[in-house]
């Protein structure tokens, strides 16, 4: 069945040119395969260019001239006609497929931006851009590949017409009849609504503390991936999360540029390996001398001649090997792998190529219109494809098979994946009770006016600020909400991050029982509190200048600012900052999860949930506080006046190479050792956590040392048996740097947060040759998506960034997984039934939901616009 274009199409009387002042093309970025062949089994593939007097190129010169008039404002009347495309591109028939009826399809190639552009409306808002724009600032294009959108949202945007495409073919005659599709239940997009952020102190938990125990799993995934010591390697993955699964060898393509090489899973088990390697032995066998002669030295003869000394003194000829063993079950198809952590990386860490997707879209095509219909039709009804990516490929030139047969599973895994990104839920909920005691007044470092409340009643007269408002959620969620007083007016939240303002307050102290979570299901991973995760905005747009409460961004170190005078003294024409921690991420020490209250403007409110913690951000190894006044000890790392927290000696700890458990396994600790008689019972946990947990002991320690107050206040803000957890190590040469006093912290909507972050990620070796790739080229900006991943820019330019909330993490497989499957089957009834007709594609039809499908499963992998950020909440400075 072939697949033809529209015929017929004529210029219109009395045109109006349209001629392109500038271009974005180059004859360099057109196709090569021009030239008609037909190999061994009947097919071609190539590219046939158009002439600009052909039916095609002419009805894509109207559609396009007609639309950028209408949208430019030009005069009506007259009729708008390109009069040619912009210098360097070329419109191409691809032709694919039998040689006698060949697969149609158009594109306008030669943009050094854009690869292709395959429809007229995609290539409409990429032509008013380089009718508009002078500096050809890609920031200013509206098309889906400048701006990462689907096209589905840009075409509804500017209102141009989904019912017939440049690449559709003639509609099927009246006589076939059809059933009417089902329109697919969409999601109700997300409100836009401006992030919240704002500083304020710590609340102070009651004296009597929570009920509630930590969670194991939480503190099983985080304890396991500060197994840092040598031998120990950490455990990155957690139950739950998707990843991609590195396969070895990949799927082949027609070329290397279309290989299938990544597959998305679910990681549904973990397990630890062990394994003991002999020392200081030539062939390979443990030498036991040393132990039998060093237990004859201390007259712990053995009792037998071939018995082994079982406590011995001094070091074992061997050494303990550790690793962690996944097993993943693999979307889309019906089977599950088992891996180690060289084989797999984070879903943010890896997204398939525009080759790939281009070549993949094309297969599936050809796919579903060869494909046995009853094939097909039983796969989709028993919800499985019947195909294992690990199966070995065909000999010889039928290895091209396994990847004809690769793209239907595949498309729907990418999709699943794609789906479950979009969800998130706060889990293991507990109650933090506390006490909001009578504030001592902050000065306002906003330059925003104060927010003006409502008129209050003459019962309750006191003002109505954002920190009261906050206070206000926090008592809605109140055992005994009657008790508590608050404004009883809608207050509009500033339209900045600023800080909280001088008002009065209540001299009568407000308790509060608060639901907060312990963690949280965020898109495809899994993220806990009491550990570091990313943040979208860059350090330079949370206080550039700093506040009283807030510490300015650090600048470069003394060491990377000579190297910069002496190899770059260009960088440094924007002043020091622009080398300093302003231009890099800013991460968040997740300490609280809670939902709050929010007014409406409307006078109703809404839930929203949000997180709180310390904020760090990331400085030169060997920086210095420049601050005299907060100097520290000289056997401590200068970090500012905020490392008085017990977060210094647990990072230390952590970048000196120590261990944050002596145990050898995480999953399968030693039994506690026995108390000692001579010390206290009120000591006797101490004393055993400083056997068990050196780090942990540390900062327990740490926390003994603090007043009375704060050590009460710190341990009821958790659950109980809570530990404090270490800071993990950042980037090599660089270290965390606190951002807040003690006692403060930052409240923050969830959607400011990019996602966990994975140390030592970039030395990952599936990342090598693409990290080599990056720091050789001199385009910095088409890599920062990699760098976000360590903190080195902000991490809006990877992130998670989902939308809907879901009940269960069941619940958001099961839902994505059914959307997916109700899209593709949506697809293949079209297909069907053209080809059981043996008609041409409907208009708008397949190919139409075929490129949506894909779109919609991009959009959740990309990394946003690299000069606007597109694609995440915008944030915003404070002043």
């Amino acid at each position: 069945m072939s697949r033809r274009h529209p015929g017929n199409h004529t210029i219109p009387d009395n045109p109006h040119w349209i001629e392109f002042p500038r271009t974005d093309g180059s004859t360099a970025h057109l196709p090569k395969n021009t030239t008609k062949i037909v190999d061994s089994e009947g097919q071609v593939n190539y590219m046939r260019p158009v002439a600009m007097d052909e039916s095609l190129a002419i009805m894509w010169r109207v559609a396009v001239g007609t639309a950028m008039a209408a949208r430019m404002n030009m005069p009506k009347g007259p009729n708008y006609v390109l009069k040619s495309f912009p210098k360097g591109y070329q419109l191409y028939d691809h032709n694919k497929g039998p040689v006698n009826a060949p697969r149609h399809d158009p594109y306008l190639c030669g943009s050094i931006n854009v690869n292709r552009f395959r429809s007229t409306n995609e290539f409409i808002p990429h032509a008013i851009w380089l009718m508009t724009d002078d500096s050809l600032n890609r920031a200013n294009c509206q098309c889906k590949y400048c701006t990462k959108q689907p096209q589905r949202i840009i075409s509804d945007t500017m209102g141009l017409s989904a019912r017939r495409s440049a690449s559709a073919a003639g509609g099927l005659p009246s006589t076939v009849s059809r059933a009417p599709r089902k329109p697919r239940e969409r999601r109700q997009d997300r409100v836009a609504t401006k992030p919240f952020a704002a500083v304020r102190r710590a609340p102070k938990p009651l004296p009597v503390g929570p009920q509630q125990y930590i969670a194991p799993e939480r503190d099983l995934d985080v304890r396991s991936s500060f197994a840092l010591e040598e031998g120990h390697r950490p455990r990155r993955y957690r139950k739950g999360e998707l990843l991609w699964y590195h396969l070895d060898p990949p799927i082949r393509g027609r070329s290397p540029e279309e290989d299938i090489t990544y597959w998305p899973g679910i990681v549904d088990e973990a397990h630890i390996k062990t394994n003991a390697l002999p020392t200081g032995s030539a062939d390979g066998d443990v030498d036991m001398t040393p132990l039998y002669a060093e237990a004859a030295d201390a007259d712990s003869v053995p009792s037998g001649p071939n018995e082994i000394p079982l406590e011995a003194p001094g070091s074992v000829p061997w050494r303990i090997e550790q690793w962690y063993i996944y097993k993943v079950k693999l979307l889309g198809a019906a089977c599950s792998v088992f891996v180690a952590e060289e084989q797999v990386l984070p879903y943010l860490a890896y997204a398939p190529s525009d080759q790939v997707i281009t070549h993949v879209q094309e297969e599936l095509a050809n796919h579903l219109q060869t494909v046995s219909i009853d094939e097909m039709d039983r796969d989709i009804e028993s919800h499985m494809f019947s195909y294992d990516p690990m199966q070995p490929e065909p000999a010889g030139d039928a290895y091209y098979e396994k990847y004809k047969r690769a793209v239907a599973p595949y498309t729907l895994a990418i999709q699943i994946a794609s789906n479950v990104a979009h969800y998130w839920l706060p889990t293991d909920e507990w109650d933090c009770k506390f006490q909001v005691p009578p504030r001592s007044p902050v000065a306002s470092t906003s330059s925003d006016p104060p927010p003006q409340p409502q008129p209050q009643s003459q019962s309750q007269p006191q003002n109505a600020t954002l920190h009261s408002v906050i206070e206000q959620s926090l008592t809605k969620n109140a055992i005994s909400p009657a008790s508590i007083a608050g404004p009883n007016g809608s207050v509009t939240e500033p339209e900045s991050i600023s800080m909280l303002g001088r008002v009065p307050r209540s001299a009568l102290p407000q308790t509060v029982v608060q639901t907060r979570f312990q963690g949280l299901w965020w898109g495809t991973e899994r993220i806990w509190t009491g550990e570091l995760v990313r943040l979208k905005i860059a350090r330079a747009q949370f206080a550039p200048k700093g506040t009283d409460i807030i510490y300015p961004p650090a600048g470069p170190s003394a060491r990377t600012l000579e190297w910069y005078k002496k190899n770059h003294p260009d960088m440094l024409e924007g002043g020091e900052d622009s080398i300093g921690a302003g231009q890099r991420g800013l991460f968040l020490r997740l300490e609280g999860l809670v939902v709050v209250d929010v007014p409406t403007p409307d006078g109703s409110s809404t839930k929203e949930c949000r997180a709180s913690g310390m904020l760090y951000e990331v400085v030169d190894e060997d920086w210095e506080d420049p601050r005299t006044s907060q100097a520290v000890p000289a056997d401590a790392k200068g970090k500012g006046k905020a490392r008085e927290s017990p977060d210094v000696t647990m990072t230390d700890s952590i970048s000196q190479g120590s261990s944050f458990m002596s145990q050898a396994s995480p999953l399968k600790p030693p039994p506690l050792p026995n108390p000692d008689p001579t010390v206290p019972v009120s000591e006797t946990a101490s004393s055993i956590l400083s056997q068990t947990s050196p780090a942990a002991a540390a900062a327990a320690a740490t926390e003994a040392a603090a007043p009375a107050t704060e050590q009460k206040s710190r341990l009821h803000s958790h659950p109980v048996l809570f530990t404090p957890y270490p800071l993990p190590p950042a980037s090599t040469s660089y270290k965390f740097r606190p951002i807040l006093p003690d006692g403060y912290e930052v409240v923050i909507s969830l959607s400011l947060i990019s996602g966990r972050y994975y140390p030592g990620l970039l030395r990952h070796p599936l990342l090598e040759s693409t990290i080599k790739q990056a720091l050789a080229t001199k385009d910095e900006l088409s890599h920062r998506h990699l760098w976000a991943l360590d903190g080195l820019s902000p991490g809006v330019h990877q992130s998670m960034d989902p939308r809907y909330w879901k009940g269960s993490r069941l619940v958001m497989f099961q839902d994505a997984d059914k959307e997916a499957r109700d899209r593709f089957k949506e697809l293949w009834e079209e297909t069907k039934m053209a080809r059981l007709h043996s008609q041409p594609e409907p208009s708008g039809g397949a190919r139409e939901r075929l490129d949506e499908l894909w779109e919609e499963a991009k959009i959740a992998q990309v990394h946003p616009h690299p000069e606007t950020g597109e694609g995440a909440h915008a944030a915003m400075e404070v002043d």
